[in-house]
């Protein structure tokens, strides 16, 4: 999907919704996922992460461990962040593939982005970053080639820009202030850069295709070189001379990046072949150490202290200590990996999240009404589509070709209890009655029932009407009812033997997901068909509606007020009403990503698992929910920080008021001009929220300021387009 079809789509959405009466609000996301690529080191122990599809990621480093703090995601679905680099004032420069390049500061908390510029066209994909002793930042643009930037804080202005053929990947610049460029196929390259342009001074191609560059305090130039292992250059100011070569991949690793310690060992890190330590006595590269703790190394870099970090791709981050002749792993933490669909989400009794995520596995967290905390992770294989909760601790998960896996959960950790597979069927839907009976939607074998006595699972009944089946739900008379692909919609009757069909609809498209009403509505999201809502006498379906509001209908749940979701492929989240003939289209959020799932707490809480776009939480405007019958009381004026932020190009800004009073709020641009006026009338006390549309309005920083009675307050905010 191209970048200008992507935001036609976007400003549909935006007409559409601004039609809707109530709004879905993101006020949490994590996206444990992403394709570790490179590494910077900030002050207080704060390593920063160019985490692919997972956006800009900061852990805190002990020694011993990594503590995850934050991240950020920009770019939207084409956001991929590839390079990093930091300025001498902790301002962070971050190479964003098809997004161009971004500016943050981080304040150990959250980061803010600052500053954004994307040119080259399609030809752009910000690859790789350096910061000049000057404060120059130079980004290697792919396809687009290598551009030149001056920052001064609010925005970029592109000072320098040449294109020689190849892929620009890498970009260094040696202490007499030439850049090294790592042009893919074209080889390497170094520039002169006066301030205004480039002249290309030196160029070399010993084969394999130039991925990463560093240049040492004495001029040494190492080249990491994809398919052809790591060579040394000398530069004489007129021409680059290989001076040594060495390749110890059999043909299935490839050079990825390298960095040099203080002590001039070289790290490589070696797609598919992990992680490799050289000595180099200026002739000559000996390999000393190498370790592989699978995933796909990427990028390298050596701290101070000698501590060696390896963005390991799939795999995460990882830390190693090496003593001159092993590399020992000292801490790890798991992203997952880039192409994890979140599939299924499902929610215990006692609040935790339990999302499946297509290639890594299951993972739990906690939900704190601001942040989602990754608490538990394990992954057995297999493709983890759904995922159910039985009693406090028992975890289902339907694994694809792996089969049914159980888990303990013991609030820390997941503990595999008892696995079972049939060959050739993919676990993709779950349900579990009160007695322990498991039902299984068994893509190309059809539906199952098993028995659970804590230990092990039996199978005790199949049936097979067609081999698409994909989710399965249980009514309170014992009723199955089965999503079943292509074939539509079955109902079964089981008697702990063996299944009877007794009712079957096929509205054409594609049956993925099914959900009961206690009033006995059958709920089915039916692909690009849309939702439909069935009744069922225990003989027939009666469709009494059904609505296709755009996307591809993939699942849907229900809230304690009847409220229906409905995760929406390439369309987002939707809430519906229901009227016994008809849907009505209450809200909608689109965001990138593709909705795969959808789960509810019963404060209203809708968590949404969107693909790539990781597991989000949303706040519902229409959500009537549990009357507290002793409410909250405001005793203090509040303003919160506005969210999302940055925005755009519309965000939330929130306030409460102790009493009835004439409120202002007001946005000024970095001028302190007015530029818009959300309020000036009274409000009553209690808690109230205001959108803040800046569609008209250019990139930047702004500030929002209420006054009510005697208190005044200001805030920041950052709009990026």
């Amino acid at each position: 999907m191209t970048r200008f079809y992507m935001m036609f789509l976007l400003c549909l959405t935006a007409i559409a919704n601004a039609q809707l009466p109530h709004t879905l609000t993101q006020v949490a996301r994590n996206l444990d996922s992403g394709d570790a690529y490179d590494i910077a080191f900030g002050g207080n122990n704060i390593i920063f992460l160019a985490n692919g599809f997972s956006g800009l990621r900061a852990y805190e480093y002990d020694g011993n461990s990594l503590t995850y703090k934050s991240f950020i995601k920009d770019g939207g679905a084409n956001g991929f962040s590839r390079g990093i680099a930091l300025a001498a004032d902790g301002t962070i420069f971050l190479a964003n593939h098809e997004d161009g390049l971004r500016a943050y500061i981080y304040d150990n908390a959250t980061f803010i982005n600052t500053a954004h510029v994307d040119d080259g066209g399609e030809d752009g994909i910000g690859c790789g970053v350096f910061v000049g002793s000057d404060g120059t930042i130079f980004l290697a643009n792919g396809i687009d080639g290598l551009r030149a930037y001056n920052y001064d804080g609010i925005s970029f202005t592109n000072t320098g820009h040449i294109n020689n053929g190849g892929s620009a990947r890498s970009v260094a610049v040696a202490p007499d202030g030439k850049v090294l460029l790592a042009n893919g196929y074209d080889g390497l390259r170094v520039y002169s850069f006066d301030g205004l342009s480039f002249t290309n001074t030196a160029h070399i191609h010993n084969g394999g295709k130039a991925q990463g560059v560093t240049v040492t305090a004495d001029g040494t130039i190492f080249l990491a070189n994809y398919d052809d292992g790591v060579r040394v250059y000398h530069y004489d100011q007129d021409s680059l001379i290989n001076i040594a070569h060495i390749d110890d991949s059999d043909g299935s690793a490839h050079a990825m990046n390298v960095a040099v310690g203080n002590d001039g060992t070289i790290f490589l890190a070696n797609l598919n072949g992990g992680i490799n330590a050289y000595t180099y006595n200026g002739n000559t590269m000996i390999n000393t150490a190498q370790i592989d703790n699978g995933g796909t190394a990427i990028g390298v870099k050596v701290a101070d202290d000698g501590t060696v970090f390896l963005a390991n791709g799939r795999d995460g981050l990882r830390t190693y200590h090496y003593d001159g002749t092993s590399l020992t792993n000292i801490s790890f933490i798991d992203n997952g990996q880039y192409n994890s669909d979140c599939n299924g989400v499902a929610i215990s009794a006692e609040g935790t999240i339990f999302l499946s995520k297509f290639g890594d596995g299951l993972r739990a967290y906690k939900y704190d009404d601001n942040s989602l905390i990754n608490i538990a992770h394990i992954n057995n294989g297999g493709q983890a589509f759904d995922v159910k909760v039985f009693g406090d601790s028992t975890i289902f998960l339907a694994n694809g070709y792996d089969g049914i896996r159980v888990y303990r959960f013991n609030g820390n950790s997941f503990s595999n209890i008892t696995h079972t597979f049939q060959v050739g069927a993919s676990a993709r839907g779950l349900a579990i009655t009160a007695d322990s009976t498991v039902f299984l939607a068994n893509y190309s074998d059809g539906l199952r029932a098993f028995k659970f006595d804590g230990i092990s699972l039996t199978n005790t009944a199949h049936i097979s009407h067609g081999d698409n089946s994909l989710k399965v739900a249980v009514s309170s008379d014992g009723t199955v009812f089965l999503a079943n692909g292509a074939d539509g919609l079955r109902a079964f009757r089981y008697n702990g033997t063996t299944f009877v069909n007794t009712a079957h609809v096929n509205n054409g498209h594609y049956a993925y997901d099914v959900t009961l009403a206690t009033d006995g509505t059958i709920y089915l999201s039916n692909g690009d068909k849309g939702l439909y809502a069935y009744s069922y006498n225990g003989n027939t379906f009666t469709n009494t509606a059904q609505i296709n509001s755009g996307g591809s209908a993939r699942s849907v749940a229900l809230s304690i007020d009847g409220t229906v979701f409905l995760a929406n492929y390439s369309d987002g989240l939707r809430a519906y009403n229901y009227t016994g003939n008809a849907f009505i289209n209450a809200a909608h959020i689109y965001e990138g990503g593709y909705g795969l799932d959808v789960a509810l707490i019963a404060d209203g809480t809708v968590f949404f698992a969107n693909g790539m776009e990781g597991l989000l939480a949303y706040t519902y405007s229409g959500y009537v929910g549990i009357v507290d019958e002793y409410p909250e009381i405001i005793t203090k004026h509040t303003l919160e920080r506005n969210y999302p932020n940055p925005f755009n190009p519309s965000t939330n800004i929130r306030f409460e008021l102790p009493n009835a009073a004439n409120v202002r709020l007001n946005v000024y641009n970095i001028r302190g001009q007015l530029v818009a006026e959300l309020l000036n009338e009274q409000r009553p006390a209690g808690k109230h929220s205001v959108v803040f549309d800046a569609a008209d309005l250019p990139s930047g920083i702004y500030f929002y300021k209420i006054q009510s009675e005697n208190f005044t307050r200001t805030h920041k905010m950052v709009l990026i387009r």
